[in-house]
């Protein structure tokens, strides 16, 4: 039986060069970061050089940019961080953002009384610079929006919002978790941005959160000097080292590898086509990455089935997966999220793969749908 991953907006398998530097570095540098002697300001200069990367890869100041554990520790951080400064106030989000976003923010509401407005979707599941200019109040401090949906891979009119903020005093988070390494990401006119490795071929545990060099940010996790003083704990030396070789390593094959992707969602868009009892889910401007689509039967019945097939894939989010919530995307999109599955691609997957799942769906269709 094949063994097909078609689940990638969920998780990346390691890249083999970070892997074998990540056991060359476990055994050669151990040593606390934060150390005075030989070996532990070697790890610091290491980390250092490292910073100093994927600052240049992403034309930002070294000292802008803080590690984290994750996507999610730097949406929290970025968020409640700010907040705890701010202490009162509105912010515009979105319902469309991601888990770690949505219940900071919803935390921050019952914690703070910080009152968050949240976009609805368009019909094209956009949320647009007029929505955005629309909710602004005098004591909005911040706009809290992902750059590419995890869900059904909208594409968000960032460089709109910009010029909807600029000459604002109002804050704009980004979360680019999904964007990072597919497409071009623009750090200008933004204040701050959560990136996460695992989604290019890096660690799990490994993340980044961009943030200008005057913002102040209450930290969440107290501690010594690491991190300039904003997230505290012995660093993760080696994982954060690593990043910026994943990140080097994604951006540099970012455009071959779009264009592979983008070739096998349009070939899988005809083939779906052909399949009786299914509708795709496409937005007005999606990344190739992503590709939603709604059956006849239930998502659960059919992820069973795919997955006795040795296919992979999902039906919504995976940190929502195990929950009995409804997808609050779908839901503000106007799907039924109980039929809805989500293929989600990479450079390593191909057109036979692709054949494969259709005449595996086609055949669960015609055995179960109605």
């Amino acid at each position: 039986m094949p063994e097909i991953y078609f689940d990638s907006a969920s998780t990346t398998p390691l890249d083999d060069e970070v892997y074998q530097t990540y056991i060359d570095l476990l055994q050669r540098y151990f040593y606390n970061a934060d150390s005075l002697y030989d070996k532990g300001v070697k790890v610091h200069r290491l980390l250092k050089k490292a910073r100093e990367e994927i600052a240049k890869l992403l034309k930002v100041d070294p000292s802008e940019l803080i590690f984290t554990s994750g996507a999610s520790e730097a949406n929290s951080l970025a968020i409640k961080g700010l907040c705890f400064k701010k202490k009162k106030g509105h912010i515009i989000s979105s319902v469309m953002e991601h888990a770690s976003v949505y219940n900071a923010l919803k935390q921050m509401e019952r914690v703070l009384g910080i009152e968050v407005t949240y976009l609805q979707p368009d019909l094209d599941g956009m949320i647009t610079k007029e929505m955005v200019k629309e909710a602004l109040r005098e004591d909005t401090f911040l706009v809290s929006l992902m750059s590419v949906n995890n869900e059904v891979g909208t594409i968000y009119d960032l460089e709109g919002i910009k010029e909807v903020l600029k000459g604002r005093h109002v804050l704009l988070h980004v979360d680019m978790t999904q964007a990072i390494g597919k497409i071009d990401v623009d750090l200008k006119g933004v204040d701050m941005a959560s990136f996460s490795a695992h989604k290019i071929h890096g660690l799990k545990g490994s993340g980044l959160l961009y943030r200008k060099r005057h913002l102040e940010l209450e930290p969440l996790i107290s501690g010594g000097q690491q991190e300039y003083g904003i997230r505290g704990g012995t660093e993760n030396a080696i994982t954060n080292i690593l990043l910026a070789k994943t990140l080097r390593k994604a951006l540099e094959k970012q455009k071959e590898r779009y264009e592979h992707v983008a070739a096998l969602k349009e070939y899988a868009l005809i083939k779906l086509g052909k399949i009786k009892g299914v509708t795709v889910n496409a937005t007005k401007n999606d990344i190739a990455y992503i590709l939603n689509f709604s059956t006849t039967l239930k998502s659960e019945v059919l992820l069973n089935a795919l997955n006795s097939e040795g296919i992979m894939v999902s039906s919504r989010s995976t940190c929502g997966s195990r929950e009995n919530e409804p997808s609050r995307v779908l839901v503000a999109l106007g799907i039924d999220d109980t039929r809805a599955i989500r293929l989600s691609f990479d450079y390593f997957n191909t057109q036979n793969e692709l054949d494969y799942f259709m005449m595996v769906l086609e055949g669960i269709l015609r055995k179960y749908g109605n």
